[in-house]
């Protein structure tokens, strides 16, 4: 029971328990964040589709991103807290959580289980503000390398590299994006694609989870409102 909870909690939450990362460094100015609220919708093969919301906000001194999620009769959702100073990301804190059938549990890392690498939220802000300007974009380069703590606190390493720039059209607009190939040194055959907007750090335009060549789950924005009070939707 306990595994399939864990399964259906990963599922939840964007596979989040491999897919946020950070600790990218980068020489170039950095964009400002962007207050916004989204909503994904996620297809997984062999689950219902689901719709994911997304939200990055300033609390204070603070920025926060939270994101939650439910499947028939699994739900889950998590949020991180970091702060800004410059090209310096701080992870503060980290909770989240979990029910499937019932059953559930909650998760919580403080701002000293963060001093040396940040949660899977703070870290997938840093990937898609920092992520953009990597050198590791093509085979003659070695790909970068991705460190976060998982939702129990232990470290989790990925590889990455930034494979395309376009323009993409979704149910919310065209979005200018880049597109980011992560996967497990230890599992080289499961590969993240994912695409982040170019100019808002933080906001997801797609993602798609692949074993052994095959799509296994795949994310769009449908919706997105930023701070501005404009909604972008179908």
């Amino acid at each position: 029971m306990k595994l399939a909870v864990r399964k259906a909690f990963a599922l939840v939450i964007l596979l989040t328990a491999i897919i946020q990362t950070g600790l990218i460094q980068a020489a170039q100015t950095q964009v400002m964040p962007t207050p916004f609220e989204a909503t994904y919708s996620l297809v997984i093969k062999g689950w219902p589709d689901t719709r994911i919301q997304h939200r990055l906000s300033q609390q204070g001194a603070l920025w926060q991103s939270e994101m939650s999620a439910s499947i028939a009769t699994a739900k889950g959702d998590e949020l991180g807290r970091f702060r800004l100073d410059g090209n310096t990301v701080d992870a503060q804190s980290y909770t989240s959580g979990y029910r499937f059938l019932g059953f559930g549990d909650r998760y919580r890392l403080n701002a000293e289980e963060l001093s040396e690498l940040p949660d899977r939220q703070t870290a997938l802000f840093m990937l898609s503000r920092d992520a953009r300007n990597a050198r590791c974009t093509h085979d003659q380069v070695a790909p970068c390398t991705l460190r976060y703590l998982n939702y129990k606190g232990e470290e989790t390493r990925l590889k990455y590299r930034v494979t395309d720039r376009d323009e993409v059209r979704l149910p919310a607009g065209i979005f200018p994006r880049f597109t980011v190939d992560a996967w497990d040194p230890d599992k080289p055959d499961r590969h993240l694609i994912f695409g982040f907007h170019s100019e808002i750090p933080g906001l997801m335009l797609s993602f798609e989870y692949r074993s052994e060549g095959e799509r296994k789950s795949r994310l769009t924005l449908q919706r997105l409102t930023l701070e501005t009070g404009s909604d972008q939707s179908p």
